[in-house]
């Protein structure tokens, strides 16, 4: 079994943000294996980077991950399933239906909402 975390989780995560502690505490209980697709990557990076957060602790946590990429596949997913808000999470959803996850885990109520019918969705609260 595979989940793959939304960006917010991971950015909630290294940047110490309101709800990390739910959000580590998932990470270090959940036995399945843990993706990010590389949409994820590049915003982690562009935050950490924005934050002047050091490169060994970001890229350890990152390591942690199976990194999955976002094909022209994705975005064809992403573009019939847009409801104009939020292109990322249709792109993220779309990684993980392709790469085969079981579940996707989020922060946010409203794709959880959107995207249930298409994917598992753990809510973190």
């Amino acid at each position: 079994m595979m989940i793959c975390l939304d960006a917010n989780v991971a950015l909630e995560v290294v940047l110490k943000r309101l709800r990390y502690k739910a959000c580590e505490q998932f990470l270090d209980t959940s036995e399945e294996e843990k993706a990010l697709s590389t949409l994820t990557l590049d915003l982690v990076m562009f935050f950490a980077e924005k934050n002047k957060a050091g490169l060994k602790p970001i890229k350890a946590f990152l390591d942690g991950f199976t990194w999955l990429p976002i094909t022209e596949a994705d975005a064809h997913w992403a573009f019939a399933h847009y409801q104009e808000k939020d292109f990322e999470d249709g792109l993220q959803v779309a990684c993980a239906l392709r790469e085969g996850c079981d579940t996707f885990v989020t922060l946010d109520g409203g794709l959880a909402k959107k995207y249930a019918d298409k994917i598992q969705i753990e809510l973190i609260r």
